[in-house]
């Protein structure tokens, strides 16, 4: 038994018993999980930031969960790592030392619960896992329980500055004991979770149309709304309230309380139709782009290192960046996007978390739209992969 597991259990039954009260604004309904005799790892959507009391509301039986390494910097990080012992894993960082822990807990007894994609989805549209989730089941030789959830997205888009009220609900998709997981190569293991976990938060909205109120319906549209689709002009759209418009030619609309986009000669109605616009329109415009001159130059960015053991962060120092298609340039420092093993969004969009030979790092700023960063080095490895499997 861990240090304070006594205590992990009480905390976690007790959660679960206030997880109504938790969760009322959001009228949660889910099914309970039956008692199970094995060890098990729960994998799930990632919608909220509430998704481990979701979570907690339809398992009785206690789970320790992985959670963001940065949880454990904020304020309350101390106080959550003493009462649950999560396991961290870091944002753009190394996930060893977490697979590790994910297996040691297992091998002692302890059941897990999990999010593969890693962070929530900008657009309600769930990520796809990654290999390494089948090779973990593998490794951990328990078994697995796939939840879906619902309308979380709505409630908390990843964009967004602010929580909205209205409907959320959860389900047990499938369980899968450790005899056919063992029967399960982990290519299946992992086809089965992306199968299980699959959501379009629009599709179902559609459908559905609940409501979904709050102050500020917009604001935070900007952080993922990058390219305007009329006038082609990148980082122009502000928000305020429940509108935005591109300061550059104006054009613009509302979020309704559904979670629709509204305008006159605006051609998106839905988030993820206009995020799969502006990847295709970025990635266009980045073919045209001189590799020898900056793509963008964000001002006022500071960079920090991140060491994930002690659970703290070091400034580095506040210095413009400039992009290239093949680079990072911030001061004196420079970063090839070769060198990066590893990378990640957070806080809105706003910081871009990696890691390369010289370390772990992230970058932040006010107003700086990380997503062209993690973007730009995503088209570099692509072609980088390709151009090895040409050859």
């Amino acid at each position: 038994m861990r240090k304070n597991e006594k205590l992990h259990r009480f905390i976690y039954s007790l959660s679960h018993l206030v997880s109504p009260l938790l969760l009322s604004k959001y009228s949660y309904r889910t099914a309970q999980a039956p008692e199970l005799d094995f060890p098990y790892i729960v994998m799930s959507n990632h919608t909220t930031e509430s998704d481990m009391i979701m979570l907690m509301r339809a398992f009785k039986k206690h789970m320790y969960f992985v959670c963001g390494e940065h949880l454990l910097r904020s304020k309350f990080g101390p106080v959550i790592g003493k009462l649950f012992d999560p396991i961290p894993a870091p944002r753009g960082g190394s996930m060893q030392t977490t697979v590790k822990e994910i297996l040691r807990r297992i091998a002692n007894g302890n059941n897990i619960m999990m999010f593969p994609e890693g962070a929530r989805s900008f657009t309600g549209v769930t990520d796809k896992a990654t290999p390494a989730a089948g090779k973990l089941l593998k490794k951990a030789h328990c078994g697995l329980v796939t939840y879906r959830m619902h309308g979380g997205y709505f409630i908390a888009p990843r964009w967004a500055y602010h929580f909205r009220k209205g409907h959320a609900e959860g389900e047990i998709v499938n369980i899968y004991t450790p005899e056919q997981i063992s029967k399960m190569s982990s290519g299946e293991i992992t086809g089965a979770i992306n199968r299980d976990l699959a959501e379009n938060a629009y599709d179902r909205q559609e459908k559905k149309a609940y409501t979904y109120t709050a102050k500020g319906l917009a604001e935070g549209l900007e952080n993922i709304l990058i390219i305007c689709p009329r006038c082609g002009s990148y980082d122009t759209v502000i928000a305020k309230g429940d509108r935005f418009k591109c300061k550059c030619c104006g054009l613009g609309g509302k979020m309704d309380e559904y979670g629709f986009l509204k305008g006159d000669g605006l051609p998106f109605s839905r988030v993820d139709s206009y995020s799969d616009w502006l990847s295709g329109r970025f990635d266009s415009d980045m073919e045209k782009t001189d590799p020898e001159k900056p793509v963008f130059t964000e001002k006022n960015i500071r960079l920090y290192e991140i060491f994930p053991a002690e659970h703290k962060t070091k400034d580095i120092s506040t210095d413009t960046l400039k992009l290239y298609k093949d680079r990072m340039v911030f001061g004196e420092k420079e970063f090839m996007f070769h060198d990066i093993v590893s990378m990640s969004l957070l806080y809105f969009g706003k910081s871009f978390l990696f890691t390369c030979p010289d370390g772990y790092f992230g970058l932040t700023g006010e107003n700086y739209h990380a997503w062209k960063t993690d973007r730009l080095c995503r088209i570099y490895k692509i072609k980088q992969q390709t151009c090895h499997k040409i050859a």
